[in-house]
């Protein structure tokens, strides 16, 4: 399965970032649609699975940061090394029926990341301490993340020791459900936007939890309880590509209606 067959994206889709994406652990917990469902904007509802929805906190590390096209050469005077990500994610269906990821929090560890993200795709980026530590103890892996927001002083930590075990691709199932995500949506003045990337499908391992401080989850305004359903992923390089707008047009069918379509936005 070659990258685009397996992320859905089409061979036209330009290209307007690379990165790569490593030491990232899923943590997902079930929890009532009527959460999630006060989280969205309009059009957006709450995507399930066995009548769930789910709330997933995942931290990362972004590295590899590269422009694409004629700001290619942008990248090398930023010089944007590698930071840490700690997500507040839930899953969602647009009014088309396509699915997608929305983010509750995006936390990272890079002003510029912060502001670009927040200025040009309206995602809720928040500037954060985060600190990620590997270790091997008696011979097994441990992935220790830690993250204090900034502004609110909300803490995040993730602490898992994954099954030694070799990675496979996500079980169909549950599995693939919280993890093969290759789009995404966004509120930005007030308009919908949804997005699209694009990699190698996931690696991934199961874990055993250590520790878990869900602050952010709870600064959302989601409840969570019981043990996460834990996944490890290996690294991959990520394409992102461009956003388009999701928006109403009206037509006349015994009266006004307001439908959604996606449209590219004109440049």
């Amino acid at each position: 399965m070659n990258l685009l067959q397996s992320s859905g994206a089409s061979p036209g889709n330009r290209i307007v970032m690379e990165q790569k994406w490593s030491r990232i652990v899923w943590a997902h917990w079930p929890v009532d649609p009527s959460q999630v469902a006060a989280l969205l904007p309009p059009a957006l509802s709450p995507e399930t699975y066995d009548g769930s929805a789910w709330i997933g906190l995942v931290p990362f590390q972004m590295s590899d940061l590269r422009l694409a096209g004629v700001l290619s050469g942008v990248s090398s005077a930023l010089r944007v090394s590698a930071f840490g990500e700690v997500n507040v994610r839930t899953y969602v269906q647009g009014p088309d029926g396509r699915t997608g990821v929305w983010f509750a929090t995006l936390d990272a560890d890079r002003l510029l990341a912060v502001i670009t993200a927040r200025v040009a795709f309206g995602l809720p980026y928040r500037g954060a301490a985060i600190r990620l530590s590997v270790t091997a103890e008696g011979g097994c892996e441990r992935i220790a993340w830690n993250s204090v927001r900034r502004k609110d002083s909300a803490r995040a930590a993730l602490i898992v020791a994954p099954d030694d075990v070799e990675p496979q691709v996500a079980a169909p199932g549950l599995e693939r459900f919280l993890v093969e995500r290759y789009a995404l949506y966004s509120w930005w003045h007030g308009q919908l936007l949804r997005g699209s990337l694009s990699h190698a499908p996931w690696m991934v391992r199961g874990a055993r939890l250590i520790d878990v401080e869900n602050g952010t989850v709870d600064a959302s305004g989601i409840r969570v309880a019981g043990a996460p359903h834990l996944l490890v992923g290996e690294p991959v390089e990520v394409r992102i590509h461009p956003f388009s707008r999701v928006r109403p047009s009206v037509s006349s069918d015994l009266g006004v209606r307001a439908r959604w379509r996606v449209s590219v936005p004109r440049r």
